[in-house]
């Protein structure tokens, strides 16, 4: 047995403002999407190299596993992102309601920074060197 990938679905209020969050602000590719018989975007999956996120509309997730009602939207999970580029993207949103911790070095020896997407979820950023 060997796990190939992992892809969060990640339950939001707007998939079109976070797919544009991911794409235009973080620089990941739209791969594919289901629209909405409301307007907009039930699901949407966005992915830059070995990093793929999923989006699902709230309402539409909480259809498909009713188990999810009454949980709160934002939990405490984090997602820890390694990236080539680090610092050009901590340079673009230095400064801006994004960061949620600035540049680093941890324990670990690790440089990193933290971010909030447009929804409040918080991305660890790190790069390997």
């Amino acid at each position: 047995m060997q796990y190939q990938s992992l892809s969060p679905n990640i339950g939001v209020k707007n998939v079109g403002e976070t797919v544009e969050f991911y794409t235009e602000t973080l620089g990941f590719n739209l791969i594919m999407s289901v629209p909405s018989a409301k307007g907009g975007l039930d699901w949407a999956m966005v992915s830059d190299g070995g990093a793929t996120f999923m989006f699902q509309e709230i309402e539409n997730l909480l259809e498909e596993y009713p188990q999810l009602a009454g949980r709160p939207v934002l939990g405490t999970m984090t997602f820890y992102v390694k990236m080539k580029g680090m610092q050009n993207l901590y340079e673009k949103l230095k400064g801006t309601k994004y960061i949620a911790k600035e540049m680093n070095k941890t324990f670990y020896g690790a440089e990193e920074f933290a971010i909030f997407d447009n929804n409040g979820h918080i991305l660890t950023i790190t790069e390997d060197k």
